[in-house]
C-alpha cells in the first residue's frame, strides 16, 4: 500500500483528486491535510505528498528533506504554474490541471513502478564480489575495489583502484545495475554507475572519483540526492 496526503489551495480541487486516486482496484490511504496536520501526522512508508504549487510553501520542502524516508513529492498546477516553479531537484513528478482521471492512474502507475522497483532492488541479496569475462578469462572483481562502471552499448568498463586500466566485459550496465546493493552503487548517468564510497567529491553536475570526472544525468539526479541524504 502507498499513503498519499493532498495539500491543496482549493479543497474541491483536493476531493476531486482524493476521489481518483481511490479509483481502481489497489488498496490507498488517501487523506487531504494542510500543511500544519502534514508536519503533525505520522507519514507512512512509502508515502506520496501531492501538493499545488500555490500550496508548496519553503517549510514544507525543509520539512521534506529532514523526514527519515522521504516521500515523493507530486506538484499540480497549471502549465504556466509548472513552468515557473523554481525548485524541481525533490519534485518526482508533475499533475497538470485541469486533472483528468487518465492522468491520475497514470501518475499512480508511475509512482507504484518507482517505489516497489526500488524496494525490490534494496531487497536483493549483498554481493561482495563478482565473477566477470574479460580477455577470455573468467575473473573475480572484489566489489569494494570498484570505483564506477561505465558502459558503452553492450560493453562495460570497470574501474578499480589502483587499476590505470579499465577492465572491459560484455555485459551491460542495467545487468549490472540489477546486481548491485543501492545502497552501496548508484547510477548517476545512464551510461555511468559509480560506488558511493569511493566519490571524493560532488559538483553541480559532475561527480570526482581519483583522477575521473562522471557527469550527473538529469534523469538521475534524484536517485542520487536520495543517496546521499542516507549517508548524511
Amino acid at each position: 500500500m502507498i499513503h498519499f496526503y493532498i495539500v491543496h489551495h482549493e479543497l474541491s480541487e483536493a476531493i476531486i483528486l482524493q476521489t481518483y486516486l481511490s479509483t481502481t482496484d489497489f488498496t490507498n490511504n488517501v487523506l487531504i491535510v494542510d500543511e500544519n496536520a502534514l508536519f503533525n501526522t505520522p507519514i507512512d512508508h512509502p508515502s506520496v505528498i501531492i501538493c499545488s504549487i500555490p500550496s508548496l510553501t519553503n517549510n514544507i520542502l525543509k520539512w521534506l528533506k529532514k523526514q527519515h524516508t522521504r516521500p515523493l513529492l507530486v506538484c499540480s498546477g497549471t502549465g504556466n504554474e509548472i513552468e515557473n516553479i523554481v525548485n524541481t531537484q525533490q519534485v518526482f513528478a508533475y499533475l497538470q490541471t485541469p486533472i483528468s482521471l487518465e492522468r491520475v492512474l497514470s501518475l499512480k502507475k508511475n509512482i507504484y513502478d518507482y517505489a516497489f522497483g526500488i524496494a525490490k532492488t534494496e531487497t536483493a541479496e549483498k554481493r561482495d564480489f563478482l565473477f566477470i569475462k574479460s580477455d577470455y578469462k573468467l575473473i573475480k572483481i572484489t566489489l569494494s575495489e570498484v570505483l564506477f562502471f561505465s558502459g558503452l552499448k553492450d560493453y562495460t568498463q570497470i574501474f578499480l583502484k589502483g587499476k590505470k586500466t579499465p577492465l572491459t566485459t560484455l555485459r551491460n550496465l542495467k545487468d549490472f545495475e540489477s546486481k548491485l546493493s543501492t545502497g552501496e552503487f548508484v547510477r548517476v548517468h545512464r551510461s555511468y554507475i559509480v560506488a558511493m564510497s569511493q566519490i571524493d567529491f560532488i559538483s553541480k553536475n559532475e561527480i570526482t572519483i581519483d583522477t575521473y570526472t562522471i557527469p550527473i544525468g538529469n534523469t538521475y539526479r534524484k536517485t542520487l540526492d536520495d543517496a546521499i541524504d542516507k549517508n548524511s
